[in-house]
């Protein structure tokens, strides 16, 4: 079974949320850079790569005891710098062409393993096997059922004192004029296309979203940068642990 897309080409229509990430797999340079940033700048967008490193490290207490998690792990720049920093990394990634990419990027690098995220959220890793995660323009893309999946998920994966960072939308000056843009394409785009909109849930829902998983903000750890906002969650002890 087959529908036309608004550019006039047959493709079959997906039965499963996982058949729309198609959308993450791309087959050349210009292609892999749109799904990474939009229209950012290459140079601007390494940039930013580069700068979020400190970031991390600080935000999430790396050290080379911890076993550390990236969803949305990309082509792998960020991989290869924190590796070094940490016992293990493990990338996971919806899209097979940006997991293969990474593989490429971190090759050599000893500590990096690999998984391919399907319609599992993580279900097929092991229970309390990590420290800390992060997902950079991830969650930014997801809607409210995806976003608790993952949560859901990332509890259950991290040791209790773990962390997480992610970043989503809320409305700001930088992302209200794009809010409007995607409002202007929604009518009559694929459903394809739709899986690669952005999200606007705001503070509050991913707020009430990370309560329903488990998860608790770590104090003072948002930070609002127009309307993109970067947050830290930690899975609390467990009941009748010692502090």
């Amino acid at each position: 079974m087959t529908s036309e897309t608004p550019a006039g080409k047959g493709v079959r229509m997906p039965r499963s949320v996982e058949d729309l990430n198609v959308v993450w797999e791309w087959d050349d340079a210009e292609g892999m850079q749109v799904r990474l940033a939009g229209y950012q700048p290459r140079d601007e967008y390494l940039r930013d790569r580069a700068e979020r490193i400190g970031q991390l490290s600080e935000a999430l207490a790396l050290h080379q005891g911890v076993d550390l998690f990236e969803i949305g792990s990309g082509e792998g720049v960020m991989a290869r710098e924190l590796a070094p920093r940490v016992n293990s990394l493990l990338c996971a990634d919806v899209s097979q062409s940006f997991l293969d990419k990474t593989r490429a990027t971190c090759a050599g690098v000893p500590n990096v393993e690999y998984h391919h995220i399907r319609n599992d959220y993580l279900a097929g890793l092991p229970d309390a096997s990590f420290d800390a995660g992060f997902a950079l323009n991830v969650f930014i893309h997801l809607n409210a059922f995806e976003v608790f999946l993952y949560l859901r998920e990332i509890r259950r994966v991290l040791r209790p004192g773990g962390r997480f960072l992610f970043n989503y939308l809320d409305f700001g000056d930088v992302t209200r004029p794009q809010f409007h843009e995607y409002v202007a394409s929604y009518p009559g785009a694929h459903p394809v296309a739709v899986k690669g909109f952005m999200s606007w849930l705001g503070s509050d829902v991913v707020g009430k979203l990370a309560a329903e998983a488990g998860l608790t903000p770590v104090p003072g750890s948002l930070v609002d940068q127009g309307g993109v906002c970067f947050l830290t969650l930690r899975r609390d002890e467990e009941e009748g642990a010692s502090a």
